[in-house]
């Protein structure tokens, strides 16, 4: 369990790195944050900065992000899932789950009036996450599971899969060898 863990925190780390978009909402002066140089900014610019820095201009009401909202896109994920069926699984972009974390502590630190949207958006992350669970360890139970499984995860899925599926190997290996 502890590597799954590992895993995470080592994308959030790599994830709060990555570039974003953002609108600007009011003009910028220039400023530098740690490394990161800002350049004067006006009303209406877009600009790609990395996400740890876009969520401390977010949070002080200065810039909005051009990403699309974080309810729609677990809406989305949780219809592909359910349209998929119950023996198929949909892909989910790879960082779909640091997004979650990262969105969610965003919303309880920063925006009570949106505590009905983040409740909402929670019940269907926890309806995903059980969707998805049990495909996966119904795919890892499996003899021979697809070979393009490892496509259809994201990376802490396919953790959880392969320690499930390993798990499964042994024992039906020992059970059916006598070993």
């Amino acid at each position: 369990m502890s590597s799954v863990l590992e895993i995470i925190r080592d994308r959030e780390f790599a994830y709060l790195l990555a570039s974003t978009r953002l609108k600007v909402k009011q003009k910028i002066p220039k400023i530098d944050i740690g490394s990161i140089h800002l350049e004067p900014l006006n009303e209406g610019d877009a600009v790609d900065l990395p996400r740890w820095v876009a969520e401390v201009l977010i949070r002080l009401d200065i810039c909005e992000s051009q990403e699309e909202s974080f309810a729609s896109e677990v809406f989305k994920a949780v219809t592909r899932e359910k349209i998929a069926g119950v023996d198929q699984l949909s892909t989910l972009r790879p960082d779909f789950y640091l997004k979650i974390r990262r969105n969610l502590a965003f919303a309880n630190a920063t925006k009570p009036s949106t505590v009905p949207e983040v409740e909402k958006t929670r019940i269907l992350i926890y309806d995903l996450i059980a969707l998805r669970l049990r495909k996966i360890l119904a795919i890892a139970a499996s003899l021979s599971p697809p070979t393009d499984i490892r496509d259809k995860l994201t990376p802490e899925e396919y953790q959880i899969f392969d320690s499930v599926y390993s798990l499964l190997q042994s024992w039906r290996s020992m059970t059916m060898d006598g070993k």
